[in-house]
């Protein structure tokens, strides 16, 4: 669960991760452009971005009081050992549906456990061992199908966990609410290269981003997602798991459009437009950023 700060009405606003994920699907299927590169198998990717929490739902239905908050515990504040069983259960439950998105949701909780988790210990330890070994089985398997035996390469598996990561970043720090202007860090491009995407609130009343440089392949997103409203803090663990059953729903949207000219800061638009050349020069279309026509399409 991701909980937002106290709002000025003393309320919180709750997104559970199914509906966090939910987004992450919907911003990948919007993915792509000249410069960001898109993905195959596309329907197995997008499911998998879409379900990766999947395994938080049974959590998130009698979700455990954190008694230093009076809120139900976020995602970040579960104990460890809980995270590795959601994950695992994951992993299995995306299975018996698609098997490529089990694997590439596997591939990315194992990113996670090794940036926040210390390998060393047996409980992280544990579960990067039987999570790989699970991986090595469903290459196997998929090896057999031809619509996905070129997408088991290590490199198309490893861009497949990213476009995940990034995905899920985005989502997430949509969801937090904490920020009006955050970066997704090192996000995968055409030809190998990686760029910073930076993302910034531009209407707080409407809930409209500029995302700089733009990876989708329309002009413009929508995502919508669910959230629900928590009017106070608890001291019983039955008690709050009620008031959750009937609390108030709130349908949430989020609009992205492209960053305007001079929108963001000028280090910010240096590295949006060193990122761009690298691409068009990795193609050979590419010429030194002060000679280029200040009508380009490309920056």
């Amino acid at each position: 669960m991701i909980i937002q700060p106290e709002r000025p009405s003393h309320d919180f606003l709750a997104i559970s991760q199914p509906a966090h994920s939910w987004i992450s699907g919907q911003i990948a299927r919007a993915w792509g452009n000249e410069v960001f590169s898109g993905f195959q198998p596309f329907e197995q990717m997008c499911y998998a971005a879409g379900q990766h929490d999947i395994g938080f739902l049974i959590w998130e239905e009698a979700p455990t009081l954190n008694p230093a908050t009076g809120l139900p515990h976020t995602f970040e504040e579960l104990p460890e050992q809980a995270h590795f069983e959601i994950w695992r259960n994951g992993v299995s439950q995306l299975r018996p549906v698609c098997l490529y998105a089990s694997l590439v949701v596997s591939l990315h909780f194992c990113n996670l456990c090794e940036r926040f988790h210390d390998r060393d210990q047996s409980g992280p330890s544990a579960f990067l061992r039987e999570q790989r070994e699970y991986q090595e089985v469903a290459r196997r398997l998929l090896r057999s199908d031809p619509l996905l035996e070129n997408a088991l390469e290590d490199h198309i598996l490893s861009y497949h966990r990213d476009l995940i990561a990034t995905w899920d970043l985005f989502s997430l720090q949509l969801c937090r609410g904490r920020s009006d202007e955050f970066k997704l860090p090192r996000v995968p491009v055409r030809e190998g290269g990686r760029s910073d995407i930076f993302v910034r609130k531009v209407d707080g009343s409407n809930n409209v981003w500029e995302v700089d440089p733009w990876p989708f392949s329309g002009q413009s997103l929508t995502a919508i997602s669910e959230g629900k409203v928590i009017y106070r803090r608890f001291k019983e663990l039955e008690a709050m798991r009620a008031a959750l059953g009937n609390a108030d729903r709130i349908s949430l949207q989020f609009h992205f459009l492209p960053a305007r000219e001079g929108g963001f800061t000028t280090e910010t638009q240096r590295g949006v437009a060193a990122t761009k050349f690298y691409v068009l020069r990795k193609n050979g279309l590419a010429v030194p950023p002060k000679k280029r026509a200040r009508n380009s399409r490309f920056l």
